[in-house]
Protein backbone atom coordinates (compact mmCIF):
# COMPACT_ATOMS: atom_id res chain seq x y z
CA UNK A 1 0.00 0.00 0.00
CA UNK A 2 3.03 2.30 -0.42
CA UNK A 3 2.77 4.94 -3.13
CA UNK A 4 5.64 6.54 -5.06
CA UNK A 5 4.37 10.11 -4.71
CA UNK A 6 6.84 11.91 -2.44
CA UNK A 7 6.37 15.39 -3.88
CA UNK A 8 5.72 17.05 -0.52
CA UNK A 9 8.72 15.56 1.31
CA UNK A 10 11.22 18.04 -0.24
CA UNK A 11 8.99 20.91 0.93
CA UNK A 12 9.19 19.72 4.54
CA UNK A 13 12.98 19.51 4.28
CA UNK A 14 13.09 23.03 2.85
CA UNK A 15 10.88 24.27 5.69
CA UNK A 16 13.33 22.96 8.26
CA UNK A 17 16.41 24.23 6.44
CA UNK A 18 14.79 27.66 6.25
CA UNK A 19 14.56 27.66 10.03
CA UNK A 20 18.16 26.46 10.45
CA UNK A 21 19.50 29.05 8.05
CA UNK A 22 17.33 31.94 9.27
CA UNK A 23 19.92 33.25 11.69
CA UNK A 24 23.71 33.33 11.51
CA UNK A 25 24.01 34.64 15.05
CA UNK A 26 25.11 32.07 17.65
CA UNK A 27 22.48 31.37 20.29
CA UNK A 28 23.56 32.04 23.86
CA UNK A 29 22.11 31.06 27.21
CA UNK A 30 19.65 33.65 28.46
CA UNK A 31 18.79 35.13 25.07
CA UNK A 32 15.31 36.68 25.11
CA UNK A 33 14.31 35.54 21.60
CA UNK A 34 15.29 32.26 20.00
CA UNK A 35 14.37 30.10 17.04
CA UNK A 36 14.09 26.34 17.17
CA UNK A 37 13.32 23.68 14.60
CA UNK A 38 12.83 19.95 14.25
CA UNK A 39 12.94 17.60 11.28
CA UNK A 40 11.66 14.06 11.91
CA UNK A 41 11.34 10.90 9.86
CA UNK A 42 9.40 7.97 11.23
CA UNK A 43 7.31 4.85 10.82
CA UNK A 44 3.84 4.14 12.25
CA UNK A 45 2.86 0.46 12.34
CA UNK A 46 -0.86 1.16 12.95
CA UNK A 47 -1.80 4.49 11.42
CA UNK A 48 -5.47 3.46 11.29
CA UNK A 49 -5.44 2.64 15.03
CA UNK A 50 -7.21 -0.59 14.10
CA UNK A 51 -7.90 -3.73 16.10
CA UNK A 52 -8.15 -6.25 13.26
CA UNK A 53 -5.15 -7.21 11.16
CA UNK A 54 -7.05 -6.59 7.92
CA UNK A 55 -7.67 -2.96 8.89
CA UNK A 56 -4.13 -2.09 9.99
CA UNK A 57 -2.40 0.43 7.71
CA UNK A 58 1.34 1.07 8.07
CA UNK A 59 3.04 4.18 6.74
CA UNK A 60 6.20 6.27 6.77
CA UNK A 61 6.02 9.95 7.62
CA UNK A 62 8.05 13.15 7.83
CA UNK A 63 7.39 16.12 10.08
CA UNK A 64 8.93 19.60 10.31
CA UNK A 65 8.40 22.13 13.11
CA UNK A 66 9.53 25.74 13.32
CA UNK A 67 9.09 27.87 16.43
CA UNK A 68 10.02 31.33 17.64
CA UNK A 69 9.94 32.01 21.38
CA UNK A 70 10.37 34.89 23.81
CA UNK A 71 11.75 34.29 27.31
CA UNK A 72 11.31 36.70 30.19
CA UNK A 73 12.64 36.38 33.73
CA UNK A 74 9.91 37.51 36.13
CA UNK A 75 11.90 37.39 39.38
CA UNK A 76 14.58 35.31 41.10
CA UNK A 77 12.38 32.21 41.19
CA UNK A 78 10.22 32.34 38.05
CA UNK A 79 10.26 32.93 34.30
CA UNK A 80 7.81 32.77 31.42
CA UNK A 81 7.98 31.84 27.73
CA UNK A 82 5.69 32.78 24.85
CA UNK A 83 6.06 30.74 21.67
CA UNK A 84 4.51 30.63 18.22
CA UNK A 85 5.01 27.63 15.96
CA UNK A 86 4.07 26.10 12.64
CA UNK A 87 4.46 22.47 11.58
CA UNK A 88 3.71 20.12 8.73
CA UNK A 89 3.33 16.35 8.62
CA UNK A 90 3.48 14.34 5.41
CA UNK A 91 2.67 10.65 4.87
CA UNK A 92 4.26 8.59 2.15
CA UNK A 93 1.14 6.56 1.34
CA UNK A 94 -2.03 7.91 2.97
CA UNK A 95 -1.38 11.52 1.95
CA UNK A 96 -4.99 12.50 2.69
CA UNK A 97 -3.81 12.58 6.33
CA UNK A 98 -1.16 15.22 5.59
CA UNK A 99 -1.43 18.04 8.10
CA UNK A 100 -0.47 21.68 8.52
CA UNK A 101 -0.53 23.28 11.98
CA UNK A 102 -0.19 26.76 13.47
CA UNK A 103 -0.25 27.39 17.20
CA UNK A 104 0.83 29.36 20.25
CA UNK A 105 2.06 28.28 23.66
CA UNK A 106 2.45 30.17 26.91
CA UNK A 107 4.30 28.67 29.88
CA UNK A 108 5.50 29.74 33.29
CA UNK A 109 8.26 28.04 35.31
CA UNK A 110 9.03 28.54 38.96
CA UNK A 111 11.23 27.09 41.71
CA UNK A 112 10.05 28.11 45.20
CA UNK A 113 13.15 26.77 46.95
CA UNK A 114 16.73 26.89 45.76
CA UNK A 115 19.13 24.01 45.91
CA UNK A 116 20.48 21.31 43.64
CA UNK A 117 17.76 18.81 44.57
CA UNK A 118 14.91 21.34 44.92
CA UNK A 119 11.98 20.65 42.56
CA UNK A 120 10.85 23.08 39.87
CA UNK A 121 7.37 23.44 38.38
CA UNK A 122 5.91 24.32 35.00
CA UNK A 123 2.44 25.19 33.75
CA UNK A 124 1.77 25.53 30.03
CA UNK A 125 -1.24 26.30 27.87
CA UNK A 126 -1.23 25.52 24.14
CA UNK A 127 -3.75 26.34 21.40
CA UNK A 128 -3.39 25.22 17.79
CA UNK A 129 -5.24 24.82 14.50
CA UNK A 130 -4.77 21.65 12.42
CA UNK A 131 -5.65 21.64 8.72
CA UNK A 132 -5.81 18.32 6.81
CA UNK A 133 -6.29 17.49 3.15
CA UNK A 134 -9.82 16.39 4.09
CA UNK A 135 -11.88 18.79 6.23
CA UNK A 136 -13.34 15.99 8.35
CA UNK A 137 -10.22 16.01 10.56
CA UNK A 138 -9.67 19.79 10.60
CA UNK A 139 -9.47 20.71 14.28
CA UNK A 140 -8.97 23.34 16.93
CA UNK A 141 -7.01 21.97 19.90
CA UNK A 142 -6.37 23.20 23.43
CA UNK A 143 -3.93 21.59 25.87
CA UNK A 144 -3.13 22.46 29.50
CA UNK A 145 -0.25 20.79 31.34
CA UNK A 146 1.18 21.00 34.86
CA UNK A 147 4.42 19.22 35.76
CA UNK A 148 7.14 19.04 38.40
CA UNK A 149 10.80 18.20 37.76
CA UNK A 150 13.35 17.11 40.36
CA UNK A 151 16.97 16.02 40.22
CA UNK A 152 17.43 12.62 41.86
CA UNK A 153 21.22 12.58 41.40
CA UNK A 154 23.66 14.65 39.38
CA UNK A 155 22.87 12.39 36.39
CA UNK A 156 19.22 11.41 36.89
CA UNK A 157 16.21 13.73 36.65
CA UNK A 158 12.54 12.78 37.09
CA UNK A 159 9.34 14.57 36.07
CA UNK A 160 5.73 13.99 37.06
CA UNK A 161 2.74 15.71 35.52
CA UNK A 162 -0.83 15.84 34.31
CA UNK A 163 -2.41 17.08 31.10
CA UNK A 164 -5.85 17.91 29.74
CA UNK A 165 -6.57 17.93 25.98
CA UNK A 166 -9.65 19.06 24.07
CA UNK A 167 -10.19 18.81 20.31
CA UNK A 168 -13.05 20.33 18.30
CA UNK A 169 -13.13 19.07 14.72
CA UNK A 170 -15.25 19.36 11.59
CA UNK A 171 -16.11 15.66 11.89
CA UNK A 172 -18.11 14.40 14.88
CA UNK A 173 -15.83 11.40 15.54
CA UNK A 174 -12.78 13.60 16.04
CA UNK A 175 -14.35 15.78 18.73
CA UNK A 176 -12.33 14.33 21.59
CA UNK A 177 -11.43 15.02 25.20
CA UNK A 178 -8.92 13.17 27.40
CA UNK A 179 -6.76 13.35 30.50
CA UNK A 180 -3.16 12.20 30.80
CA UNK A 181 -0.82 11.41 33.69
CA UNK A 182 2.86 10.88 32.99
CA UNK A 183 6.15 9.99 34.67
CA UNK A 184 9.45 10.71 32.94
CA UNK A 185 13.08 9.93 33.71
CA UNK A 186 16.22 11.37 32.07
CA UNK A 187 19.60 9.73 32.65
CA UNK A 188 22.79 11.42 31.42
CA UNK A 189 25.02 8.63 30.13
CA UNK A 190 27.73 11.09 29.11
CA UNK A 191 27.99 14.88 29.06
CA UNK A 192 26.08 14.98 25.76
CA UNK A 193 24.15 11.69 25.58
CA UNK A 194 20.89 11.16 27.49
CA UNK A 195 18.65 8.13 27.84
CA UNK A 196 15.02 8.95 28.60
CA UNK A 197 11.77 7.11 29.15
CA UNK A 198 8.18 8.23 29.75
CA UNK A 199 5.17 6.26 30.97
CA UNK A 200 1.76 7.79 30.17
CA UNK A 201 -1.74 6.83 31.22
CA UNK A 202 -4.59 8.41 29.28
CA UNK A 203 -8.30 8.26 30.01
CA UNK A 204 -10.99 9.58 27.67
CA UNK A 205 -11.88 9.46 24.01
CA UNK A 206 -9.99 7.26 21.55
CA UNK A 207 -10.56 6.98 17.80
CA UNK A 208 -10.06 4.22 15.28
CA UNK A 209 -10.78 3.34 11.64
CA UNK A 210 -12.09 0.02 10.26
CA UNK A 211 -13.70 -1.56 7.21
CA UNK A 212 -17.42 -2.30 7.42
CA UNK A 213 -17.65 -3.37 3.77
CA UNK A 214 -14.96 -5.25 1.84
CA UNK A 215 -13.69 -4.55 -1.66
CA UNK A 216 -15.93 -7.30 -3.07
CA UNK A 217 -19.01 -5.56 -1.69
CA UNK A 218 -19.66 -8.02 1.14
CA UNK A 219 -20.32 -6.51 4.60
CA UNK A 220 -18.01 -7.22 7.54
CA UNK A 221 -20.01 -9.44 9.90
CA UNK A 222 -17.73 -9.07 12.96
CA UNK A 223 -18.11 -5.36 13.76
CA UNK A 224 -21.15 -5.54 16.03
CA UNK A 225 -19.18 -4.76 19.19
CA UNK A 226 -17.51 -1.86 17.41
CA UNK A 227 -20.81 -0.29 16.39
CA UNK A 228 -22.42 -0.96 19.77
CA UNK A 229 -19.53 0.60 21.73
CA UNK A 230 -18.98 3.64 19.50
CA UNK A 231 -20.07 6.99 20.90
CA UNK A 232 -19.79 8.44 17.37
CA UNK A 233 -19.32 6.80 13.97
CA UNK A 234 -19.04 8.18 10.43
CA UNK A 235 -17.45 7.35 7.09
CA UNK A 236 -13.70 8.01 7.06
CA UNK A 237 -13.20 10.24 4.02
CA UNK A 238 -9.40 9.97 3.98
CA UNK A 239 -9.26 6.16 4.07
CA UNK A 240 -12.10 5.79 1.57
CA UNK A 241 -10.08 8.01 -0.79
CA UNK A 242 -7.10 5.64 -0.68
CA UNK A 243 -8.56 2.16 -0.25
CA UNK A 244 -11.42 0.13 -1.69
CA UNK A 245 -14.40 -0.99 0.36
CA UNK A 246 -16.10 1.22 2.91
CA UNK A 247 -14.11 2.51 5.90
CA UNK A 248 -15.63 4.18 8.94
CA UNK A 249 -14.05 6.21 11.73
CA UNK A 250 -15.44 5.73 15.23
CA UNK A 251 -14.91 7.12 18.71
CA UNK A 252 -14.85 5.12 21.94
CA UNK A 253 -14.41 5.67 25.64
CA UNK A 254 -11.09 4.08 26.46
CA UNK A 255 -7.85 3.90 28.38
CA UNK A 256 -4.34 4.06 26.96
CA UNK A 257 -1.04 2.93 28.42
CA UNK A 258 2.00 4.22 26.52
CA UNK A 259 5.76 3.91 26.99
CA UNK A 260 8.31 6.07 25.20
CA UNK A 261 12.03 5.20 25.18
CA UNK A 262 14.66 7.29 23.47
CA UNK A 263 18.23 8.53 23.17
CA UNK A 264 19.22 12.17 22.71
CA UNK A 265 22.73 13.08 21.53
CA UNK A 266 23.78 16.71 21.75
CA UNK A 267 25.99 18.08 18.96
CA UNK A 268 27.69 21.28 20.02
CA UNK A 269 25.52 24.05 21.45
CA UNK A 270 22.97 24.25 18.61
CA UNK A 271 22.03 20.75 17.50
CA UNK A 272 20.86 17.40 18.83
CA UNK A 273 19.84 14.07 17.32
CA UNK A 274 17.01 12.12 18.94
CA UNK A 275 15.79 8.57 18.25
CA UNK A 276 12.73 7.15 20.01
CA UNK A 277 10.09 4.45 20.04
CA UNK A 278 6.52 4.76 21.37
CA UNK A 279 4.55 1.66 22.28
CA UNK A 280 0.86 2.14 23.07
CA UNK A 281 -1.88 -0.23 24.25
CA UNK A 282 -5.44 1.07 23.90
CA UNK A 283 -8.37 -0.54 25.69
CA UNK A 284 -11.75 0.59 24.36
CA UNK A 285 -15.22 -0.31 25.55
CA UNK A 286 -16.53 -3.82 24.77
CA UNK A 287 -13.01 -5.15 24.07
CA UNK A 288 -12.35 -2.85 21.13
CA UNK A 289 -8.58 -2.82 21.66
CA UNK A 290 -5.53 -2.07 19.55
CA UNK A 291 -1.75 -1.68 19.76
CA UNK A 292 0.47 0.86 18.07
CA UNK A 293 4.20 1.50 17.69
CA UNK A 294 5.81 4.65 16.32
CA UNK A 295 9.53 4.90 15.54
CA UNK A 296 11.06 8.34 15.03
CA UNK A 297 14.46 9.92 14.27
CA UNK A 298 14.70 13.69 14.76
CA UNK A 299 17.25 16.43 14.14
CA UNK A 300 16.77 19.40 16.49
CA UNK A 301 18.28 22.87 16.27
CA UNK A 302 18.12 26.06 18.34
CA UNK A 303 19.44 29.56 17.57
Amino acid sequence: MIMDDKSKWPFLSFLFLFCVGFSDVSWAEGKSFFLDGELSFGYDDNLSKAQRERDIVEDNFAEAVIGIAYNKVLNRSSAMTLKGFISGEDYESVDALNRGTAGIEASIRWQPNFGFLAPSYKFSLTAQIDEYDYEQRDSDKVKAQLSSTKRITDRLTASLGGEYRYRNSDGSVFDTEDYRLFLNGDLMLTKSLALYSTYSYLYGDVTSTAQVQFCNGLPADDVYNLIKAATEIEEDEAFNEHFCGNWVAYRLDGQTNAITVGLNQGIGHKYAVDVSMVWASVRGDLNNDYYRRIYRATLLARF
